[in-house]
């Protein structure tokens, strides 16, 4: 694992980061809410979580230098269908206006199955997999934890809630975001 981890460092040691957009998921849940909290003193902090009836939401993204490229939400799990699909409908479209950019993912197994690699590749851009247990590499990680936070203060209790307050969240990720996550997964993002 070392071999390839050295090895992927030498192969995007000269790639320019504004060309890599990294690729992946998370899930998110509507019982989702602040891990800590404020109150004034002698006073508890409130809050709560549904006992039943939650639902999981799994949140497909793309984040490039600027920010986040595509994202898409869905009440499945990644399969390889469910990864086709966004890829047609939400990343590929996105992705025509920067040909020859390159792909990284991890090696979930829908990422590796070949309609994956024949769909990026015609679209004229290249694929790369990340190293195996290499999320230290991968810019998207820290990113999905700033998503996290900002949707447990919001206390999403429906998919149509976490639908609805997603688009604010993802505006809330900058560029400036974005370049300090480069640049502490080793890319030499600029200031």
């Amino acid at each position: 694992m070392a071999a390839e981890r050295a090895a992927y460092r030498d192969e995007t040691a000269e790639a320019d980061p504004a060309g890599l957009i990294f690729v992946d998921e998370s899930g998110v849940t509507t019982r989702m809410t602040r891990h800590y909290a404020r109150a004034p003193r002698g006073e508890r902090a409130r809050g709560s979580i549904p006992c039943g009836g939650w639902r999981r939401v799994t949140l497909l993204g793309a984040l490039g230098l600027e920010g986040v490229v595509a994202m898409m939400s869905v009440e499945a799990a990644t399969s390889t269908p469910v990864f086709l699909a966004f890829l047609d409908q939400v990343l590929l479209p996105e992705m025509a206006r920067r040909p020859g950019a390159t792909v990284v993912m991890d090696n979930l197994a829908p990422h590796k199955a070949e309609a994956v690699r024949e769909r990026i590749e015609g679209a004229g851009l290249k694929l790369r997999l990340l190293p195996r247990y290499s999320p230290d590499f991968s810019p998207i990680e820290p990113c999905w934890s700033k998503i996290k936070t900002l949707l447990r203060a919001r206390e999403a209790r429906s998919v149509e809630a976490l639908d609805r307050d997603l688009p604010a969240v993802l505006d809330a990720i900058s560029a400036q975001d974005a370049h300090g996550w480069f640049r502490s997964c080793g890319y030499p993002a600029p200031h």
